[in-house]
């Protein structure tokens, strides 16, 4: 039997949703996630089923070994050297409210599709604008990390702690930072014919890489990356390609075998050298862009659902992670 009361019906209408053409709404307004789809698609995205925090286990320091032979006295004394990190959930919601005369208006099950298909739409991409543009900044109130709480600056004193250990006096706890503020521009040329925004790269690549362990991603702000493109199609540069293909051509361009990308929501002048390995998104089961059912306040003729998340930024390993600024 077709479901009779209005808020069965929209509840219903969920699962028809995804069925509407979507080609009718185009997006005007908001910025593309790049970072955010590299923690979705990149295999950074962790799914925890419920709790309160996300424990990150840790080892800083090792035993002692020593050499002997005979009857030598080793040495037994107890070291510490393991700890964790404790990193609070963080929650976010979009609502989805539709009023009485718009119901109205929308009766046939195409018009109500489309209503809602649409209005479902514009809160999830609010949703994920909001949760890519905290990525690139400093932790407030009840938001998530950001990279400036985990790549931080100054990762000396900010922050002052990070999953509830002090950053201060603790050199393994601590991101790598580069200083470019007396850099005049990313293309500057200095030395023999070397560019001072790449020669600062290849230090911070150096300074977070050891062995196999590299970044797998680095992101930029838009201007920065227009100054590396300009460098693989400015004056004296010679790219050989297929006759089929664009003699030179700086789009994608990539560092050390590692794709350059920007993202709008990057704070200015900053390049972030991540390692995905131990830098995560946590989601919780359940509320992974969720959407609630319909509900009617006693005083109001309208109902509102919400679009959720449970999500938190996590590092088990700062000293993998680097900013240039």
């Amino acid at each position: 039997m077709a479901a009779t009361s209005t808020t069965e019906t929209w509840d219903a209408a969920w699962t028809l949703t995804m069925r509407a053409k979507r080609k009718e709404l185009t997006d005007n307004f908001f910025d593309a996630y790049p970072t955010l789809d590299m923690f979705r698609s990149g295999g950074a995205l962790v799914t925890e089923n419920g709790g309160k925090e996300i424990q990150c286990d840790l080892m800083y320091s090792g035993n002692s070994a020593q050499y002997f032979s005979g009857y030598d006295v080793l040495n037994t004394d107890a070291v510490d050297g393991i700890t964790a990190a404790f990193y609070p959930f963080r929650y976010a919601a979009v609502p989805i409210t539709i009023n009485y005369t718009e119901e109205m208006e929308n009766r046939k099950s195409d018009s109500a599709m489309k209503l809602l298909e649409a209005k479902t739409r514009q809160s999830m991409l609010t949703l994920r604008d909001q949760i890519n543009s905290s990525l690139y900044s400093a932790q407030t109130g009840k938001a998530p990390l950001g990279f400036q709480d985990i790549i931080a600056d100054d990762p000396t004193s900010t922050p002052t702690t990070l999953g509830g250990i002090t950053v201060s006096g603790n050199s393994w706890w601590q991101n790598k930072s580069n200083n470019a503020t007396s850099d005049t521009s990313f293309k500057t040329i200095t030395g023999t014919n070397f560019y001072e925004g790449m020669l600062r790269m290849a230090s911070t690549w150096n300074d977070v890489s050891e062995g196999n362990e590299q970044p797998t991603n680095i992101f930029t702000t838009n201007d920065i990356y227009a100054s590396f493109e300009e460098i693989f199609e400015g004056t004296g540069y010679q790219r050989l390609s297929a006759n089929d293909a664009p003699g030179v051509d700086g789009r994608l361009p990539s560092f050390r075998g590692i794709p350059v990308q920007y993202d709008r929501d990057c704070a200015s002048g900053k390049i972030y050298f991540l390692n995905t390995n131990y830098l995560k998104m946590h989601m919780q089961s359940g509320m992974n862009f969720a959407k609630t059912p319909f509900k009617e306040p006693s005083n109001q003729m309208a109902k509102v659902a919400f679009i959720v998340v449970g999500l938190q930024i996590t590092t088990n390993n700062r000293r993998r992670q680097g900013v240039i600024y």
